[in-house]
């Protein structure tokens, strides 16, 4: 039973994600999500009591997948540099790829519903987590000497994400999500810091 109900909840979250996707969040009803899977209403609302619930849902689901992709490709990675390139490259063109869901976390400025502030939370610890994995590797293979892990890698992310904002705040409103090709610059512009934060690492 709780096999079947992993399985029918997996299946919302990919039905909602292409609408989310596709419509964007404020063009996508329950009733849409809930046709699209010829599941009744009622089955639905089982499993995500609202339509913010479901969001929050989807954007960690959608993260998850980010993680997975990009775990893979930095395994692939000689280096320290080249893992961060990557782990920078799947973020960003995850977010691209899914550019109307991450969009929306934007209307709510600073007034987040309780369950999506969980799911942001969740979000940055899981981007840390991945960078401490990343400096971790950098450390066992003597490129880099870090004395605290956890923090270091936390003001990494910090780091990261406040080039975003400030490349957000020079071209408009804060509140205004980047658009595709401000991406691209956001990224270039993180890559270089990177580099900048890796060689001040280098023993």
């Amino acid at each position: 039973m709780a096999k079947n109900a992993d399985v029918k909840r997996q299946k919302i979250l990919e039905a909602a994600r292409r609408r989310f996707a596709h419509y964007g969040m404020a063009k996508t009803t329950m009733a849409e999500i809930a046709q699209d899977l010829s599941f009744s209403k009622a089955l639905l609302y089982y499993y995500f009591p609202d339509k913010n619930r479901l969001y929050a849902a989807v954007l960690e689901y959608t993260v998850d997948e980010m993680v997975t992709e990009s775990n893979q490709r930095i395994d692939e990675q000689k280096n320290i540099e080249d893992a961060v390139k990557v782990f920078l490259e799947v973020r960003l063109e995850i977010i691209k790829e899914n550019y109307s869901i991450f969009e929306y976390t934007y209307s709510f400025r600073s007034d987040f519903p309780p369950d999506l502030e969980e799911a942001c939370s969740s979000i940055f610890k899981k981007d840390i987590e991945q960078a401490q994995l990343i400096l971790e590797r950098g450390v066992a293979n003597k490129e880099i000497v870090v004395e605290d892990l956890p923090l270091t890698a936390r003001i990494f992310m910090i780091s990261i994400l406040g080039m975003r904002i400030g490349v957000i705040k020079e071209f408009k409103n804060l509140f205004i999500p980047p658009t595709k090709e401000e991406f691209d610059y956001i990224l270039s512009l993180q890559k270089k810091l990177a580099k900048i934060f890796i060689n001040g690492l280098r023993p």
